[in-house]
């Protein structure tokens, strides 16, 4: 009778597939929570932070189980397999971050009026304006993100930007309604960034204006330096739903392009010329002989006799 050994099977295999099927649902209930309140963003980085260190564990133990297996055999295969996909999956969000990092400008405010943006309320932002060096960069980068009027008095407008902050979910913290049909009116948001769930403030601002409405929107990030473009694209995912809105209202998109000043050219009276005198020749006067002594005589020039009318 022949005994036959049992496969070896890869510890470090088996390992890697537990570390990273923990670190899913480790990222999920981090996030859960920190959108819950159950605790502040401080502990969700530090939450992220560990959780993205299970993901590439469990990548770092998979490599090194695959090398094992392949020079001594035995099994764990399918172990190395699932510990990378869930170490992919884990490390996910984390590459979407870098990736940000790399293809969007260091900006955390975005506003349609950089001269003059809507004020906020909330978060660690409030009511500051934006530096001319990141207006500069917002230009260059968002040429898009501009204000927009439309053909319509301030509280219909109002009424379908509302419609269309409900239906994305944001919380309003503040409103300001308009009584009349020339009054201004003014709301204040919370949103949530993809991913992570971090806190964000919107505000959106209405006025009259000369053609109808004029609408400013300014989205900036609570935490950190860099939005990784997210505030940028919720602007533009804003006013799209809005146009969508308005198509649907009101049969047409209600957008009102700014119109062009149109400059008159100023055409300056021509310099009229000055002619200059010609200087008189210093010559003296010479009179014939006779005149001349008739002159010395009688002290002036004879008149000459008129002929007498007929």
């Amino acid at each position: 009778m022949t005994l036959q050994l049992p496969l070896r099977r890869s510890r470090r295999a088996m390992r890697s597939r537990r570390i990273g099927a923990i670190a899913i649902p480790f990222l999920i209930l981090s996030v859960g929570g920190h959108y819950l309140e159950l605790f502040n963003t401080e502990v969700l980085l530090v939450l992220l932070v560990l959780g993205f260190f299970m993901g590439a564990a469990a990548i770092v133990l998979a490599a090194i189980a695959v090398v094992d297996l392949w020079n001594e055999g035995g099994q764990g295969f399918g172990d190395s397999f699932l510990g990378t996909l869930y170490g992919i999956l884990v490390l996910t969000p984390l590459f979407f971050a870098v990736w940000g990092l790399y293809m969007f400008p260091p900006l955390n405010d975005i506003s349609t009026d950089m001269s003059d943006p809507p004020g906020l309320v909330a978060g660690e932002v409030i009511d500051q304006a934006i530096d001319q060096d990141k207006q500069l960069i917002q230009k260059a980068s968002y040429p898009d993100i501009v204000p927009r009027r439309f053909r319509l008095p301030p509280p219909e407008l109002h009424s379908a930007v509302s419609s269309v902050v409900a239906a994305k979910g944001w919380k309003v913290t503040y409103e300001l309604p308009a009584d009349f049909p020339d009054e201004p009116t003014y709301l204040l948001m919370e949103a949530r960034m993809p991913f992570f769930s971090l806190k964000d403030d919107v505000a959106i601002r209405i006025q009259p204006d000369r053609v109808g409405t004029l609408l400013d929107i300014r989205s900036a990030s609570r935490f950190g330096t860099h939005d990784f473009g997210s505030n940028a694209m919720r602007i533009r995912k804003f006013l799209a739903s809005l146009d969508s809105v308005l198509l649907q209202n009101y049969g047409i998109t209600a957008q009102v392009e700014e119109p062009e000043l149109v400059v008159e050219e100023i055409v300056e009276p021509a310099t009229p010329q000055v002619i200059e005198a010609v200087p008189l020749l210093d010559v003296p006067l010479e009179l014939p002989p006779s005149i001349t002594s008739m002159v010395e005589e009688r002290g002036s020039v004879p008149v000459p006799a008129q002929k007498p009318a007929q």
